[in-house]
């Protein structure tokens, strides 16, 4: 992967991170999740524009191609919880009780994934 890829990636995860760092979920309070589901959707569109633009496969090893590249499948599993925030808060105001147990699942799991693409990405881009 090159540089600016990788350097893509970890910007945009930091970005990720930061922000439902700064956002933190607490079921017996409301929450506004409006802000992190903006930042989900931004970030995935981000993604899906570096994503694109590689000339390479992300998953497998271009050279060993009987391994698999772990940042690429990072990558994708939080592509796929910032989708999954940007639809599931999409457009409301507060978490309704319904949805608090799996608010708080779903949100420390996309920071958590964020927090490791970002942390390999710098890591891949110091090696590149």
């Amino acid at each position: 992967m090159t540089p600016e890829f990788l350097t893509a990636v970890a910007e945009s995860a930091g970005r990720v991170a930061d922000t439902f760092q700064s956002l933190p979920f607490r079921a017996d309070r409301p929450y506004d999740p409006r802000p992190v589901a903006t930042v989900a959707a931004e970030e995935l569109a981000v993604l899906c524009d570096v994503v694109a633009a590689l000339d390479r496969p992300l998953v497998v090893d271009a050279d060993v191609p009987t391994r698999t590249e772990p940042l690429g499948v990072d990558l994708a599993g939080l592509m796929s919880f910032l989708q999954l925030v940007a639809v599931l808060y999409h457009g409301l105001e507060t978490v309704p009780p319904v949805l608090t147990v799996s608010a708080g699942r779903n949100l420390s799991a996309t920071q958590l994934i964020a927090r490791r693409v970002r942390d390999r990405a710098r890591k891949e881009a110091i090696r590149a």
